[in-house]
């Protein structure tokens, strides 16, 4: 029954990726660590121990994230080899140093679930009144004389092209 196996592996770990990235890091640590207890295929034990590892330095439990990262260094599947050394390079890291003003204050989204409004669902557009266009002005009003405009662009645009006629 290995196939029931995978399937309670997947399940778990779609719950513990959805607790990740809800910040209930705690609740994503169980949710994989269950889905590895499962002993699901090598491919998919390799992206639940990522997550776990991930989950674990999410939750204060660097020391933990890199020693797992450390056997996942052995791991059969190339891909998950790779990523761990790069998620064991950034685990390692020394933490920098920043000054309070540089930061972002992020709200806590732990209630958000509890919440009826949610931020991020389309709001029905406000109705905007538009002014009516103006109607159109009746020709009796508008100047239809000839002000010699026409006359005076046309004798300019001649003496200048005859002008570069002549330099020619």
């Amino acid at each position: 029954m290995p196939n029931a196996a995978n399937q309670r592996a997947q399940a778990a770990f779609q719950l513990g990726q959805q607790a990740f990235e809800r910040g209930r890091y705690a609740d994503a640590v169980n949710a994989f660590e269950q889905g590895i207890a499962e002993q699901p295929s090598i491919a998919l034990d390799g992206e639940l121990k990522l997550w776990l590892v991930n989950a674990l330095a999410a939750s204060d439990r660097r020391q933990e994230a890199i020693e797992l990262c450390g056997k996942l260094a052995l791991h059969p599947d190339l891909d998950v080899r790779k990523q761990s050394k790069r998620v064991l390079y950034i685990i390692q890291a020394p933490k920098l140093q920043a000054r309070e003003e540089w930061l972002t204050k992020i709200p806590d989204l732990a209630t958000l679930e509890s919440s009826e409004e949610n931020p991020w669902q389309p709001r029905p557009p406000k109705s905007r009144r538009l002014k009516p266009p103006p109607p159109p002005l009746p020709l009796s009003e508008v100047n239809t004389e000839d002000n010699g405009f026409v006359w005076f662009a046309l004798m300019g645009s001649a003496i200048v092209l005859g002008g570069l006629w002549w330099l020619s």
